[in-house]
């Protein structure tokens, strides 16, 4: 078995935590110090690319183990492992299309009623009876891997209806405003 890079971790000021991957047959498993990296669920951390291996050592050291950093592939590769390897499709699309619920995402309760506010919101999150129903419908055409990474982004930033409006409607060109928009309206 061959050791691969290999990244460190300060944890605290106490302890230097080693993150490796190894290469073992079609997989590449990761390494905390000399053991196999756990999920929360308890399952080994690996995949099937080398280059996804070393980013998540190098992400390890800079983010840590928790999976609730969308900026670490961390926590897409976790629930992947955790969920969308494991459980039916189906169960997978409904837990995550509840997201386009109402009531669950933020942007389809704009919060005011002032006419010109309003409609600056709408134009830039549409509507729940404009987006549910698509969302639902472009839900089911993303791969496993695909529908993880709205998941995490959805959950990170409480709405899957920003995820579907960035794949399916927004120009590359208006990204940096849109992004500036959303984060004015999020508090971010």
């Amino acid at each position: 078995m061959k050791l691969h890079e290999t990244y460190g971790y300060k944890w605290g000021k106490v302890k230097w935590m080693m993150y490796t991957y190894r290469n073992e047959k079609t997989l590449f498993v990761i390494y905390c110090e000399d053991r196999p990296l756990r999920t929360p669920m308890g399952y080994a951390v690996e995949c099937h690319s080398e280059e996804v291996a070393k980013q998540l050592c190098k992400d390890l050291d800079e983010f840590g183990e928790e999976p609730s950093n969308p900026l670490s592939l961390v926590a897409f590769q976790y629930a992947f492992i955790d969920f969308f390897s494991k459980l039916p499709r189906q169960e997978l699309e409904e837990s995550v299309s509840s997201g386009l619920d109402i009531n669950w995402d933020w942007t389809f309760s704009c919060p005011t009623a002032t006419p010109k506010p309003l409609m600056d919101w709408i134009a830039l999150f549409g509507t729940h009876s404009a987006n549910a129903a698509n969302g639902k419908n472009w839900l089911s055409t993303l791969s496993l891997t695909q529908l993880c990474a709205v998941s995490v982004l959805g959950r990170a930033i409480e709405s899957v209806n920003i995820p579907f409006i960035l794949a399916t409607s927004l120009k590359p060109k208006h990204l940096s405003k849109f992004s500036a928009e959303v984060s004015k309206r999020y508090g971010t």
